[in-house]
């Protein structure tokens, strides 16, 4: 799927548009009427005739009145030249949901439902449910009959983040000024589907973004985990597995301190980089873990070599103390011991996961971590989603690493404790 990111439209012009896009047989080779495309879209009248003369004033579709019947006549919308010519350069894309992001512009059952909401288990649900409020908030009357379903806006914004997320649902390095030109959403409007989009369990959790210069160049994106086994986007069996560690081990910090030694420096680089620090580190330590869980020697060593080189492009001269460079001091040795703080880590786990047979015979194509929130009773939690699932009835273990200690099976994620999936950061409760 190819978001148009040089137009100036916003985002519910850029949900119809994706939506004509995938329907292009049904829309594109003809004309349509808003009535048509509100109905199988479960859209309102109103969004779809605001979103098509948003769309034929920047010349994409044409808009025309058919009075050749009895009445007033009909408003009809068909596709430019220029929209052709745009679908036809853009090509099928290769995003890796591509699947997904279709999904998400031509299937209108997908309910604004997560793990927080009453009657998860029917989205068609309607007792109990609070009386539909007659006005929005900004004085506009609420959409008739949406019964629920995921707004245009927040699905423009989860298909943005689709695009750049790898299989495990983990993207990164897309910047808000790259999300505001492929969604149409201001600032503000973005921030809020966010918290939207977290409140539904569609993102796990994020890392917001570093700019204060601890890192060489420039600001550092922010972290989205996507949460793909969501009951709204997946189908019965989900695409990935979910390993949840709990362990008596090393904190944050402690991990980070053999990193950088000193703790003044560490100390020093203030609380949103160290969370920065640690998801960067566990970010390298899923990628040497994928490899040693494969068990290709030759394999893990290119990859060890890989991960030192991105260790070095991410951190280069890490500046510590100061933003006033005659102030601070750069730490020289930070990459190398960055680097074996991620090969201790990965290696640890995989001793681990070998100790309780977790799977075994299983080789994952990729494994990504996510790392729990500060605790205060000691415990270390880090949840391994795992690509593919395993074929196995059981796709989601919690190990509790202990002397009398055990392994929970799961048919899958969803199963789960809720508390436990938020005391993970597989959810975070807004």
């Amino acid at each position: 799927m190819v978001f148009f990111e040089d137009l100036k439209i916003g985002a519910d012009a850029r949900f119809l548009l994706q939506a004509l896009v995938c329907r292009e047989s049904t829309f594109l080779s003809t004309s349509f009427k808003v009535k048509t495309v509100a109905k199988q879209l479960c859209l309102t009248e109103r969004l779809v005739r605001e979103a098509a003369q948003e769309l034929a004033d920047v010349g994409l579709l044409v808009s025309r009145r058919r009075a050749d019947q009895v009445g007033r006549p009909v408003q009809e919308y068909e596709s430019s030249q220029l929209l052709c010519d745009l679908v036809t350069q853009a090509g099928q894309g290769e995003a890796v949901h591509r699947d997904l992001i279709v999904r998400l512009f031509s299937e209108p059952e997908i309910y604004a439902l997560g793990p927080f909401s009453a009657g998860m288990g029917d989205a068609c649900e309607e007792d109990d449910k609070p009386a539909r409020k007659l006005t929005r908030k900004d004085g506009r009357p609420a959409a008739p009959g949406a019964k629920g379903r995921l707004a245009a806006s927040t699905r423009v914004m989860l298909a943005a983040l689709l695009s750049f997320a790898d299989h495990c649902g983990v993207a990164t390095g897309v910047g808000e000024a790259r999300l505001r030109a492929m969604t149409g959403l201001n600032a503000l409007s973005l921030k809020h589907q966010v918290r939207r989009l977290i409140s539904l369990g569609f993102i796990r959790a994020h890392v917001p973004g570093v700019s204060s210069g601890i890192f060489v160049g420039a600001k550092v994106p922010t972290i989205y985990y996507l949460n793909l086994d969501h009951p709204q986007l997946c189908a019965a069996r989900g695409a990935c597995g979910l390993v949840v560690h709990v362990a008596q081990g090393p904190g944050k910090f402690d991990r980070l301190a053999t990193g950088i030694p000193s703790t003044g420096a560490l100390k020093a680089l203030g609380p949103a980089a160290l969370e920065m620090l640690y998801h960067k580190l566990a970010g390298h330590t899923s990628r040497l873990l994928s490899a040693v869980w494969a068990e290709s020697d030759e394999t893990h060593s290119e990859v060890t070599a890989a991960v030192a080189a991105d260790i070095a492009n991410d951190l280069g001269d890490l500046w510590v103390g100061s933003s006033a460079k005659d102030k601070g001091y750069y730490w020289a040795e930070m990459q190398e011991n960055f680097h074996a703080a991620a090969c201790e880590w990965a290696d640890s786990l995989h001793r681990r996961l070998l100790r309780w047979k977790v799977w075994q015979g299983y080789r994952p194509q990729l494994v990504r971590l996510i790392p729990a929130p500060d605790r205060k009773d000691g415990l270390t939690i880090t949840s391994l989603v795992v690509y593919p699932a395993p074929r196995s009835a059981v796709t989601c273990l919690v190990v509790w690493d202990k002397y009398d200690g055990r392994v929970d099976h799961y048919g899958r994620e969803d199963d789960l404790d809720l508390a436990l999936r938020c005391g993970a950061g597989l959810l975070t409760k807004a």
